[in-house]
């Protein structure tokens, strides 16, 4: 492995902090409708910012039961990390490495996102996945108490 994949790794890893950091501070001077509730925890998968937002009615937010969970699925050799969790609700984030290795990383890397939100009320979810590398973005739609599922590939890492 020569200097060039480090070199890159560093590069993004840089800017993905410089990312959250602004994010955070641009983030703590927005204002959100206050119609909708946003989670909106973010994800470096192999150099590269994914943020997941999943938004949802706010009249249900008392219904919550448990923390909005999100699992980030990647290839077992790719190299991943929670970023950040700002949100106005409890959350987890894990990533799991269960699919399968891919000798040509290079060429995309799969990520499978899912998020469930528990709640004592049936109601409607969006997960939207933006970041950088990211091919082939676009919203999901789903429900309270049933996991959504949300595939992507990142490419040109």
């Amino acid at each position: 492995m020569g200097r060039f994949p480090i070199g890159k790794f560093l590069l993004a890893l840089s800017f993905s902090v410089c990312m959250v950091i602004s994010t955070v501070a641009l983030g703590a001077t927005a204002t959100a409708s206050p119609q909708w509730c946003e989670e909106d925890p973010v994800f470096l998968v192999n150099g590269a910012l994914v943020d997941v937002t999943t938004t949802f009615p706010a009249e249900y937010l008392s219904a919550i039961k448990d923390p909005v969970a999100f699992e980030l699925l990647v290839p077992s050799n790719a190299i991943a990390a929670v970023v950040a969790l700002p949100g106005s609700v409890p959350m987890t984030a894990k990533i799991t490495k269960s699919l399968p290795a891919n000798g040509l990383l290079s060429l995309g890397v799969p990520i499978v996102v899912k998020v469930t939100v528990t709640a004592s009320k049936s109601f409607d979810t969006k997960t939207k996945v933006a970041g950088t590398y990211l091919w082939l973005s676009s919203t999901a739609y789903g429900k309270s108490n049933v996991t959504t599922f949300v595939r992507y590939t990142l490419i040109g890492l």
